[in-house]
């Protein structure tokens, strides 16, 4: 069975998140070196995601798009908060394009529709497509349509998880999220080396959720959306420090760095 890698770039560290609309141009390209490097020593197929940092949070937050079409300003809330999201992807693909690395971004709407929040169908088939011509899709966080309420935000692991779900019977996967940590800290401020479902419980309360404006809940939210992957799935989740130079090129050799295991 061939390897597929899912690769998330966060926000903060392709981003300032203390500076609107601010990239982090360099750390871009340096993960576009570190992929490339990684795809001329394996076949692994990759699909890169990444987080909205100091762009799309910020709309996000202001019109309250994750709840829906709750008021007037609503719709125009979701048209800003999707061209941000979008802006982003674009920098992010043109820094992997002067790579020379084929990706192809796709807008989560184009392939998911939701429910009152909760995924009501997707279409993944170009992005299987995709995959199979050897294409590298480029997903990201971003505003979708929702039957319910209208519309929703769909964060960049929640889609990672729905195409890992997708994708497994085609693939054995392996999920990487890139964050400018080294991994999941403790109350004493070191890392965690594996969370599992059994573990959890004793160390949620220790796991803060964003210090920046983050409407998908930051470091929480990761750890419960990989849990749950793996607790369906069967899938692993690895959380490195990407402000390291190095990491993401070991890590998708599976080579052991400081880095926090989420698994079942």
């Amino acid at each position: 069975m061939e390897k597929l890698v899912l690769i998330k770039l966060g926000g903060s560290v392709i981003t300032d998140k203390s500076r609107q609309y601010v990239a982090r141009k360099g750390n871009i390209a340096r993960f576009a070196r570190e992929i490339k490097s990684a795809l001329k020593k394996t076949n692994a197929r990759i699909i890169i995601g990444h987080g909205a940092g100091s762009f799309a949070h910020v709309p996000a937050h202001r019109y309250k798009t994750k709840e829906g079409l709750i008021n007037k300003n609503s719709l125009f809330g979701m048209s800003v908060t999707e061209e941000a999201a979008r802006w982003l992807n674009m920098i992010v693909t043109k820094e992997f394009v002067s790579q020379k690395l084929p990706v192809f971004p796709f807008s989560p709407a184009s392939f998911l529709i939701s429910d009152a929040k909760v995924c009501g169908s997707s279409y993944l088939d170009p992005i299987k497509k995709a995959l199979q011509i050897g294409i590298i899709p480029v997903v990201y966080g971003d505003v979708i349509v929702d039957k319910k309420i209208g519309c929703t935000i769909f964060s960049t692991e929640r889609i990672l998880s729905i195409l890992a779900g997708g994708l497994q019977k085609d693939y054995k996967i392996r999920i990487i999220y890139v964050t400018n940590v080294n991994g999941v800290y403790d109350q004493k401020g070191k890392t965690i080396p594996v969370i599992t479902s059994k573990n959890f419980k004793s160390l949620r309360s220790s796991i803060v959720g964003a210090s920046e404006v983050d409407v998908t809940g930051g470091m929480l939210h990761k750890v419960e959306e990989s849990l749950e992957l793996a607790k369906e799935t069967g899938i692993q989740t690895v959380l490195i420090n990407g402000n390291k130079r190095g990491n993401l090129l070991r890590t998708i050799f599976g080579r052991e760095i400081v880095s926090t295991k989420i698994k079942n």
